[in-house]
């Protein structure tokens, strides 16, 4: 005798709201990824300065603080797409927060989409000059229907809640 629970193959019920996260939440998850890569980075700039300062000497100081530059920018350039095309499909501040990053087939998304996504992120918040143009990026989360940012719209992702299951329905044709 099946013994599957009723609810197994259907939707969840978003009746009255949108399945998309916004831009509150996923700022929250934001601030915890920074968080988590500033921890990562300081673990890893303590190797890093203990070697500097075992081979160098007096120049440890620059070099330790040029190495951690490096690691931070290898940790910032890796964490998202790494964790985003992972079976977490978000990255932990997103999975804490119960949110996951699909593509319009409701599927885990792919490291090539994950790296144009990460990528035009950190063109929007971290170049100088670009972020007048980032930050509308980035709030524009709040406004569009299916809750995207720029990134969101250039890598053709979506965020939803972990349980989602299913593909995006595009109701207006925009961002996806």
């Amino acid at each position: 005798m099946d013994q599957t629970h009723p609810s197994v193959g259907q939707l969840p019920s978003y009746a009255g709201g949108s399945p998309f996260k916004g831009f509150w939440i996923r700022f929250v998850a934001a601030i915890a990824d920074f968080v988590i890569l500033v921890i990562m980075t300081l673990a890893i700039a303590s190797v890093l300065a203990i070697i500097a300062a075992a081979l160098l000497g007096e120049g440890a100081a620059v070099a330790t603080f040029i190495l951690t530059l490096i690691a931070f920018g290898i940790a910032l350039i890796l964490y998202k797409p790494l964790m985003e095309a992972s079976e977490y499909q978000g990255t932990l501040g997103k999975h804490i927060l119960g949110m996951k990053v699909v593509n319009q087939r409701g599927e885990r998304i792919t490291m090539t989409t994950s790296f144009v996504r990460t990528i035009v992120y950190l063109v929007l918040t971290t170049i100088p000059g670009v972020n007048v143009v980032g930050v509308l990026g980035l709030i524009m989360i709040g406004f569009t229907e299916q809750k995207q940012g720029l990134h969101d719209i250039a890598a053709k992702t979506f965020v939803v809640p972990k349980e989602w299951i299913g593909p995006i329905v595009s109701q207006d044709g925009f961002g996806a």
